[in-house]
């Protein structure tokens, strides 16, 4: 199990200061459905638990007072990360009674899932429904646009030639690059190889080739 460092999950709390844990009788019917266009439905208003849990610190103590809490995630073999999380606490207790709950509505949990690099969301893992939402199904829930995200990769994937890659993100919701001619082939490529980036611009990545100092 790998662990995210959060990203102020608990700001949060307060939202949902009376809630009573228990799961949203919508999602649980979703998740039952198995359908995963009406579980992102039914998830959209509503919210779920991240599991906060120790994770110590050089030597152990007494009292474990070197422990951090960590929100809790699985690490697959090829090192991908999903990010745990609940429809209410008594799922969450199933999976670890020693976790801590934090309620987080699902479209801050799809957010933070991004912040924290993880390509899926695993919902109730240890219940009878459990679901792994993909990363394409994470950005439909967090109903923001992801292009930026998407450009950010790019340029990451492309190392130092990255800067000379330009964007501009047009109306229709496609991904606009502007890139000199000796970027097109490596930058082809990684567009018809990197599912992620399909994954933060579901309405596509267009290319412009520039020539030298034009601008887009």
């Amino acid at each position: 199990m790998g662990h995210g460092s959060g990203a102020g999950l608990g700001d949060f709390q307060f939202q949902w200061a009376a809630d009573q844990g228990e799961a949203d009788p919508h999602v649980s019917a979703a998740l039952k459905s198995r359908d995963v266009n009406a579980v992102l439905a039914a998830l959209a208003p509503s919210r779920l638990f991240v599991a906060l849990v120790a994770e110590i610190a050089g030597e152990p103590s007494e009292g474990d007072k070197n422990s951090d809490m960590s929100v809790a995630c699985l690490m697959a073999t090829d090192g991908r990360l999903g990010l745990l999380c609940f429809t209410g606490i008594d799922a969450l207790m199933q999976w670890n009674p020693r976790a801590r709950p934090v309620p987080i509505s699902a479209r801050d949990a799809a957010e933070a899932a991004l912040d924290e690099n993880a390509q899926a969301i695993i919902i109730d893992l240890a219940g009878i429904n459990t679901m792994t939402l993909i990363l394409a199904d994470i950005v439909k829930l967090s109903a923001k646009d992801q292009r930026a995200r998407a450009v950010l990769l790019l340029r990451e994937l492309l190392g130092e030639m990255g800067e000379h890659v330009g964007c501009e993100q047009s109306e229709d919701g496609v991904l606009q690059l502007a890139v000199p001619e000796f970027l097109r082939e490596p930058v082809e490529r990684i567009i018809q190889t990197n599912l992620a980036l399909h994954s933060f611009v579901p309405a596509g990545i267009a290319i412009c080739v520039q020539e030298s100092g034009q601008g887009i």
